[in-house]
């Protein structure tokens, strides 16, 4: 079976498991964003009110645009190459996609935001990495491997 086929047969088997993985992982990222953070920082991290700024300022749809990235785009990214070409339990190739999704945020578009490589921030990049990889690990774990 070549690549296109089985990414077919991922896409119908994993589908579902991939939306409600990507739902799960984006409201605990959030969480972690509003709750974890400011014990570690000081303050919260909002994604929404970074993405705000180039959607017109509006949070509302810094939060839609958040959770259709998370919800939707993440997983489907996942189905069609991370789950076929990653190796190991599910929840760990989960949370390697969401490392590369981390450091693809951290490198392009934290600078096109104005944030700067990584936030300029060790502590806020960690908080941030803790938070994809947690998201990973929970969508990988919903996802599961897929089947022979």
């Amino acid at each position: 079976m070549n690549n296109v086929a089985k990414i077919k047969v991922v896409m119908k088997e994993k589908l579902v498991r991939g939306l409600i993985g990507g739902l799960v992982g984006t409201i605990v990222f959030t969480l972690m964003g509003q709750y974890m953070a400011p014990k570690l920082l000081g303050q919260p991290m909002d994604v929404a009110a970074l993405m705000a700024p180039m959607l017109g300022g509006s949070h509302t749809l810094g939060v839609i645009v958040h959770f259709i990235m998370g919800t939707f785009l993440f997983p489907m990214g996942y189905l069609m190459v991370g789950i076929l070409n990653l190796k190991g339990p599910a929840p760990i190739r989960g949370a390697i996609f969401l490392t590369a999704i981390y450091l693809g945020a951290m490198t392009v578009m934290m600078p096109i935001l104005g944030q700067g490589l990584f936030f300029n921030s060790m502590p806020k990049a960690m908080v941030a990495l803790v938070a994809h990889i947690v998201f990973g690990l929970l969508m990988g774990a919903i996802i599961g491997k897929p089947n022979k």
